[in-house]
């Protein structure tokens, strides 16, 4: 169904940043509005009307049966419309407060192989700062869901994210690319409110909203050239689909030391 994708992601797969300042590899694009939903349920709606008009003037009972049909696929359509209309706004304020971050914080786009299902907790986007770095995944949970059912949501995601997380920072060690803290799983809530950042089963959890909160205390004035040279590139490599190669023995030292505290540049 056309406009009907949820997922936001890279248009072409370059290793130097797009039209936004401050990314490396191909921005993140918001998905386009669902319109081919609501289309779907103005024609649902229009076949139901006609329907049960043709009911009256020829007297023929099945056809009501099919008129209420088409009701039912116009609620569908609508329900789905409506879903991700929410879902799309949910990316678009996500990609918004990344971009509102201060230069200091790196943006990177995740190559395929390293990303996940965007709206499962899979990781999209990895941010980077002084002294840590964040893993970026969304889930779409709806703000309804039963408490015990959005508990279970969130704890699945949160395994994926995690799991992400891990194979993530292992290629990044290859490249000669570490931090004094762990990578740290951030799960963005896009339908679903959430009282800021909250640690919880293994992941920060939190809104668009609130990513300045957990981000801004490990922001410089200015990204260290030497980690974004490092993971520009990392990004090509793992974009081609070859396996991250260690740092040559006479200067691994000294690139772990620089990766390590990336405020010094």
């Amino acid at each position: 169904m056309g406009g009907s994708s949820s997922t936001a992601g890279p248009a072409a797969a370059t290793p130097v940043a797009g039209n936004r300042q401050g990314w490396i590899g191909t921005p993140l694009q918001p998905p386009s509005l669902p319109w081919g939903w609501a289309a779907a349920c103005l024609a649902f709606g229009w076949g139901a009307g006609s329907l049960f008009r043709l009911r009256q003037l020829t007297g023929v009972n099945i056809l009501d049966m099919f008129g209420f049909w088409c009701l039912v696929g116009a609620g569908l359509a609508a329900a789905r419309f409506f879903t991700l209309l929410q879902v799309a706004d949910g990316r678009r304020r996500l990609l918004d407060a990344v971009d509102q971050l201060p230069p200091g914080i790196l943006r990177v786009a995740l190559p395929a192989a390293h990303r996940g299902p965007a709206g499962r907790g899979g990781a999209e986007i990895l941010l980077v700062g002084s002294n840590r770095a964040w893993v970026l995944g969304t889930l779409d949970l709806s703000a309804a869901a039963r408490p015990r059912s959005a508990r279970k949501h969130l704890r699945r995601a949160c395994d994926l994210l995690q799991a992400r997380t891990r194979s993530l920072g292992e290629s990044l060690a290859a490249a000669g690319l570490t931090w004094p803290e762990p990578l740290q799983p951030v799960l963005v809530l896009t339908r679903r409110p959430a009282g800021g950042p909250v640690l919880e089963h293994g992941c920060w959890q939190l809104n668009p909203e609130h990513l300045g909160r957990l981000v801004l205390p490990s922001a410089e004035a200015q990204g260290s050239p030497h980690v974004t040279e490092r993971l520009a590139a990392w990004y090509a490599t793992a974009a081609a689909g070859e396996p991250s190669r260690p740092a040559d023995a006479s200067g691994a030292a000294g690139r772990r030391g620089q990766a390590g505290n990336p405020s010094r540049s």
